[in-house]
């Protein structure tokens, strides 16, 4: 029988089942590159509040007619800048070789999440494609969002207004979060079929396989992936607080290394509910993967132009007519 929820308590049970004696092998790449992603982020927050300040200070030198320092600070932030992006959108392509590593692993369980299975997916990425998708998902989210914004613009003086247009906004980004969730998954099962097509087809096919299951998805990654990490954090992140109150920092910094080291140490859960929702809910979906992307794909004739091409289709005419017999003297 065909249906749009999944239990639970058997959601849980085949995740405990599918990490089973393959925790220890994820963990370990999965905790190390995000550590690496956090230090990264960490050092160019740094270094970018630190131009800030400069930039702020170079500004008044202007007035003694030394613009250079402006113009070099100017350099390092947008340098700055420039790195931010692509350990973003580095770690952006991790996460997805890590995702498409763990949907391997559940469809073949010989299979073991590595360093050596994550690294072959990263490298094999079609990474224009991967970065088109989350700029399509991003751009929509904003166009839905636009409208609302430019309302609390106008109406800036009501605040009454302007908070209930954020919380419109929130429940909106919200929702489309929710149906655009499955269209990396979606993208990889179809991805031969995307070759000259536009990106946006797989937000199209993940908002109609997602109908009727977003309240399962939110349920599951809210109880298996969020609260636990939540409780975690609210734990360790307390300690560390009560070390900062009290000047007690050998108990800070505990706290906010082991709340840091938790987090890593349940990545690969986090990952494996992803990756194991879009598995599950394959067969048991009212809408099949081929459905969701029926009408989306343009015909090889439309992309490489030979459906407009009146040339070709002159030819075609004259091909088909009868054939032009010479008069014989």
């Amino acid at each position: 029988m065909k249906r749009n929820h999944l239990p639970l308590k058997e959601f849980i049970n085949q995740l405990k089942s599918t990490l089973k004696g393959k925790y220890n092998a994820a963990v370990w790449p999965i905790a190390g590159i995000t550590l690496l992603y956090l230090a990264l982020t960490a050092l160019l927050a740094l270094l970018f509040t630190r131009n800030a300040m400069m930039l702020g200070y170079a500004t008044m030198l202007i007035m003694y007619g030394m613009i250079s320092q402006v113009l070099l600070a100017v350099v390092e932030a947008l340098g700055i800048l420039i790195l931010w992006f692509l350990v973003t959108f580095g770690m952006y392509f991790v996460n997805m070789s890590i995702l498409y590593s763990y949907q391997d692993q559940i469809k073949n369980p010989n299979l073991k999440v590595s360093a050596t299975t994550i690294w072959k997916h990263f490298k094999h990425l079609n990474k224009n494609q991967l970065l088109r998708l989350t700029l399509y998902s991003s751009l929509f989210i904003f166009l839905w969002t636009l409208p609302l914004d430019i309302v609390a613009a106008l109406a800036a003086k009501n605040q009454a207004l302007v908070i209930a247009v954020r919380i419109a906004n929130f429940l909106i980004t919200f929702w489309k979060t929710l149906e655009y969730s499955q269209a990396p998954l979606l993208y990889r099962d179809q991805q031969p079929a995307f070759l000259g097509q536009s990106m946006r087809h797989a937000l199209t096919a993940s908002r109609r396989f997602m109908g009727g299951k977003k309240l399962s998805f939110f349920t599951i990654e809210f109880v298996v992936s969020f609260l636990p990490m939540l409780v975690w954090g609210a734990i360790f992140g307390g300690v560390a607080y009560y070390g900062n109150y009290t000047a007690i920092y050998f108990v800070m910094y505990a706290g906010l290394i082991i709340m840091l080291l938790g987090f890593c140490a349940y990545a690969p859960v986090v990952y494996l509910a992803t990756a194991q929702f879009y598995e599950q809910s394959k067969p048991q979906s009212p809408i099949s993967v081929e459905d969701a992307f029926v009408k989306t794909f343009k015909p090889v004739e439309v992309l490489t132009g030979e459906a407009y091409d009146d040339a070709a289709d002159e030819s075609v005419a004259v091909d088909d007519s009868e054939p032009i017999v010479e008069n014989q003297k």
